[in-house]
Formats: C-alpha cells, sequence, structure tokens
C-alpha cells in the first residue's frame, strides 16, 4: 500500500462524481473507482429538481448541464384500443414562474449518462479520472484509517487481481445494488412491492413524435410510457409499470417491443435496438444509519425508492453536498471529526421523509382506477386520476431545511424556532414554505441585482455562494455597523470563510476598510428582502458551504459562536 489516501470515493454515478468534485474544488485529493467497465449508459435517473440546479449553479456546472437538457415534456394519453387517438394532454407539473430568490421555476430532464458526463470533464481540471473496472470487495477499519480491498473486473465478474487501497475515509457511492452497505454491516430497512414490476430503458421509435410524452395504458393492470430524451430526435426513454403487474420477462429486448406493440395497438411504431433495458421491484428502503466509523454511505447506497417524484438522484446529490464541506474541514485540521457524525444526524430524517412521500406517490401513479378508462387527470379531482400530476411542492426540495441541527444558530429571530425538536424534525423535508420566514437551516436564497465596487452586476449562486467555503453576509446601514464585523475578520480563515458587505448604498472609499471583504450594492433590495433584513440594524447571516444557512445573528459576536461550532478555534 502507499501513502494514505486522504479520500476513497467507491462509485461514480451522479453523487460519487458530485463529492468528488467538491473535494477536488476544495483542494483535497481523492481517487474515484466503478465497479463498471466504461462510463454508465441511459437515461436513468433524468429528473433535475430546481433546488439541485442552484446547487450545480454553486459549484460551477450548471450552463453545462443545461446544455444537454430538455424541458419535462407535455403528457398526452391515448385511447385503447387503436392507441392513436389523443384523449387527454396536461403538464406533469404546473407551470412555475422563477423570482428574485427563486432563479428556477420547473424542473429539467438530463440523462444521468449526460449528467455524469459533465461531472467528469470538470473532473478532468483537477486532472481527476475516474478508475473503471475497480470494485470494492472488502472493508477494514482502524482508528486512524480504512482499508479498502479493491478488486479488478472484467465483464462483470472479478479477475483475481485485487489490492489495497488505505485512506482516511471512505464514501460507499456505489448504488442501490453496491456493497459497501453490506461490507459496512448496515441495515436496509423498508420495504419491496413484490407483487410489482417495472422495465424502463432506451430505445429510437421512427413514428411517434417527440413533441410529447406518450402514455398508454389498461385500467388498473399497467401503464406504458414513452418521453421523447431529444427534441426532434427518435429516442425515448420508455416505461412499463403497474401494480400487482411484474413484467420479469420483458427485460428481454424482442419481448418489450412486442407487449408494447400489441397493448398499444401501434404496428406503425418502427423500434431500434435498446441502448439500454432493466427491469427493476419497487424497493422503497433506507440504511439505519448513514456512517460506521470513517465510512460514510451517499446516494442509492444508502437509500432506494420509487422514481416517482424525481427525488433520488436529487436527494443523493444532497447527501454529498451536506458530507464534503465537513470532510474537507476535518481533513484540512480545521473542524473536529466529531462535526462528521452531522452528515447521519442532519440527512437521515430529510431521506426518512423523503420515502414516506415517493412511495405514496407511486402507488398513485401506478393505481390507474379500474372503473373507467384512461382519461388523463380530471380537472375536478387530481388525485382520482392515477396519472402523472405532481402538485406537490416538496419535490422540489425548496423546503428541505436542517432547523433542527446542532450546528445551526438562530439568534435574530428565536422565537420563531420550535423548543420541540421532534417538530422541527418532523419538518425537515416538507419545510416551511408558507411561513415567510427565513431561519438558521433554511436554504439560502438567490440574490440578483448586486452591484460590485467596479459598477458590474452580480448575483450569489455563480459568484459567491460556494460549496468549498462559508460566506459570510453582513448586511449593514452605515460603516459604523460594517467595522464591527471586519474588526473580527482575522479570526475567520480566509481560505474557508469569506465575507460580503451588502448595503443599500455605496460605501465611501474610506469606509470600506477590509483587506478581503466585498463590497456589494443591493441595487433592487433582492438580497433584503429574500433575507428578511432588519432595516436600520446589523444583520448577518452565514451560508453554508452546501447552501444552507448555518447562522443568522445581529453581531460578530454571533458569528463567532456559530463558528465555535464548527471549527476547531475561533
Amino acid at each position: 500500500m502507499a501513502d494514505v489516501l486522504p479520500v476513497l470515493i467507491a462509485g461514480a454515478g451522479g453523487s460519487g462524481l458530485v463529492a468528488a468534485l467538491i473535494l477536488a474544488q476544495s483542494g483535497i485529493k481523492i481517487c474515484i473507482i466503478d465497479k463498471a467497465e466504461k462510463p454508465h449508459c441511459g437515461s436513468r435517473g433524468f429528473g433535475i429538481q430546481p433546488r439541485t440546479c442552484e446547487l450545480f449553479q454553486t459549484l460551477g456546472v450548471q450552463d453545462d448541464v443545461e446544455k444537454r437538457a430538455t424541458a419535462i415534456p407535455t403528457m398526452r394519453a391515448y385511447s385503447l384500443p387503436g392507441g392513436t387517438i389523443p384523449v387527454k394532454t396536461w403538464t406533469m407539473y404546473p407551470e412555475i414562474g422563477t423570482w428574485p430568490d427563486r432563479p428556477f421555476g420547473n424542473g429539467i430532464c438530463v440523462s444521468q449518462e449526460e449528467l455524469e458526463d459533465v461531472m467528469r470533464q470538470h473532473l478532468k481540471h483537477y486532472g481527476i479520472m475516474v478508475e473503471y473496472g475497480k470494485g470494492l470487495v472488502g472493508i477494514e477499519q482502524d482508528a486512524d484509517s480504512v482499508v479498502s480491498t479493491i478488486a479488478t473486473f472484467a465483464n462483470g465478474k472479478e479477475t483475481g487481481e485485487q489490492e489495497k487501497i488505505r485512506s482516511q475515509y471512505l464514501l460507499g457511492t456505489d448504488g442501490a445494488r453496491g456493497v459497501s452497505r453490506k461490507l459496512l454491516g448496515l441495515t436496509f430497512q423498508g420495504e419491496t412491492r413484490d407483487t410489482d414490476g417495472m422495465v424502463w430503458g432506451d430505445v429510437e421509435i421512427d413514428g411517434l413524435t417527440s413533441d410529447y410524452w406518450h402514455v398508454w395504458g389498461k385500467p388498473g393492470v399497467f401503464t406504458i410510457m414513452a418521453r421523447p430524451i431529444t427534441p426532434g430526435g427518435k429516442k425515448f426513454g420508455i416505461g412499463i409499470v403497474g401494480i400487482n403487474f411484474d413484467p420479469t420477462d420483458l427485460a428481454d429486448e424482442a419481448k418489450a417491443k412486442e407487449f408494447i406493440t400489441n397493448q398499444t395497438g401501434r404496428t406503425d411504431l418502427k423500434f431500434s435496438k435498446f441502448s439500454w433495458l432493466s427491469y427493476f421491484k419497487p424497493n422503497m428502503r433506507m440504511v439505519n444509519k448513514f456512517q460506521e466509523g470513517r465510512a460514510f454511505v451517499v446516494g442509492d447506497a444508502a437509500h432506494v425508492h420509487s422514481p416517482t417524484g424525481a427525488q433520488g438522484l436529487n436527494c443523493s446529490i444532497q447527501d454529498a453536498t451536506n458530507i464534503t464541506w465537513k470532510l474537507a474541514l476535518v481533513l484540512k485540521d480545521l473542524a473536529s471529526p466529531s462535526i462528521l457524525s452531522t452528515y447521519n444526524d442532519e440527512r437521515l430524517p430529510i431521506i426518512a421523509q423523503m420515502l414516506r412521500a415517493t412511495s405514496q406517490l407511486y402507488t398513485h401513479l401506478v393505481a390507474t382506477p379500474e372503473e373507467k378508462p384512461i382519461e388523463g387527470p380530471s380537472k375536478d379531482d387530481d388525485r382520482k386520476s392515477g396519472w402523472l400530476r405532481w402538485r406537490n411542492s416538496p419535490l422540489q426540495l425548496y423546503g428541505v431545511n436542517y432547523r433542527f441541527s446542532d450546528i445551526v444558530l438562530e439568534k435574530r429571530d428565536p422565537a420563531h424556532v420550535s423548543a420541540d425538536k421532534e417538530e422541527t424534525v418532523a419538518r425537515a423535508y416538507a419545510g416551511y414554505e408558507a411561513s415567510g420566514s427565513l431561519l438558521a437551516g433554511d436554504r439560502a436564497p438567490e440574490a440578483p441585482g448586486l452591484i460590485t465596487a467596479t459598477g458590474e452586476e452580480t448575483c450569489l449562486f455563480k459568484n459567491y455562494l460556494k460549496p468549498v467555503h462559508h460566506t459570510v453576509m453582513v448586511f449593514a446601514s452605515d460603516a459604523e455597523g460594517v467595522g464591527s464585523v471586519l474588526e473580527q475578520e482575522g479570526k475567520w480563515l480566509e481560505s474557508v470563510v469569506k465575507i460580503l458587505v451588502i448595503t443599500k448604498k455605496k460605501l465611501g472609499e474610506g469606509e470600506m476598510n477590509s483587506g478581503r471583504a466585498i463590497f456589494l450594492v443591493d441595487s433592487k433590495s433582492h438580497a433584503a428582502d429574500a433575507y428578511h433584513v432588519e432595516k436600520e440594524a446589523l444583520n448577518i447571516v452565514v451560508v453554508r458551504p452546501d447552501g444552507y444557512v448555518g447562522a443568522v445573528v445581529k453581531d460578530a459576536e454571533g458569528a463567532n459562536c456559530y463558528f465555535r461550532k464548527i471549527f476547531r478555534v475561533i
């Protein structure tokens, strides 16, 4: 074994690649491996929620993701037999506008293979390449490190060649079928819908317009869906699902094509070869804990569920953003290893609540009413339609919050913080969307219309809120308030704490006394509105690297109090 590696990442799916990129941007040396011999193919998890778009923007990848993205297609259902006469056309989500504090309305569609390629291209900037054909087969731990046994794989089987890698920490990001969870002895609690099954795949189809997400169904039995992957193209993502319907044989390409043709009546459709086709049994499960010693499970390795609601990949990315900033601080000896336990404390209740929500959505989706033919969603009662229309705002993940966490600090409005921790934990996933408040633990909102010292217009997400450092935002009405905070800047290590001074009017040259703070003018009051700034008062908001508010305080000592929760010395 060579020198001790800081972090080994076992699994190069979405969560593993995001974790690798954040750690690379943080200056942490990593190695990322994957049992597969080449990158994954297929659209697979394709729904990207608005909150994930925000996180991608802070990570610096959103522009590249958008180049490969499409809007969520309009749904169209057809009558049977025949399969060509539309009986209903509708949108999966109601059209959602954007606001200054929420730059993304509806989600987008990006095939998982495209998304992962974007991440790999960005990793190349740091000299990092995924080592394919290498999979985790053993884990041993001691007080100081993890020793991982890595096997070489070819054609899905071990070649007999093995190596051992000693690392300070291990991230198990090897997915639902991975071994990291099992090797760590974690239990996988939940349910499997044994009477149900589903088949998903990608295939080119001649004779089907790419203008719609096509749906055919036999009441109470099955649903066939064909989602266009590229506008104007012939490639579609196929899904065959149902309740008490277990199409195990439809993972065979010829049988899948025959089933679709026979059941839709669309003999005019011509299929090419499937680029991928897989059978799944709906599992709604999660681990009993996200950490075992120096090893952590992230993403699908920690939780699996039905594809309804497009939560899996999105929640997996939030897992990655949560653990990586803490790991980076510990590896730089700036934070105690005890902070790593907050990964489990913060993510476990959110995932548990998400699983309950997606399980309910799954039942609603596949349970097409038996008493009437397919009609799409009813205007009078969408709940009875049995069809894909999701009005559930928590799915956008804006409500996810850590108000209950022991490492956030609310001093501006403590009366709004419930004394009942169970109550705050119960709202960790759905959040407080209608409350009109912003407290420590909440999502940090966007704020456009900020003017730099050189007169350029800018915003928070693209330029200032980053996954590699905390951001202290000082809202002050005068130079005196600013000065009281900047006196403390020497205590906050510049590499991991950035300072923004946001004022309504530009301060004079003599009033901007700081060697490191960035001074911005809130020209349209978007920042003050989004962060609920109290006028004529000093407001300090500290944003964590994962894009959540760590602290809302009224003075510099309040910020110091928060940082003492995070750093070794303040």
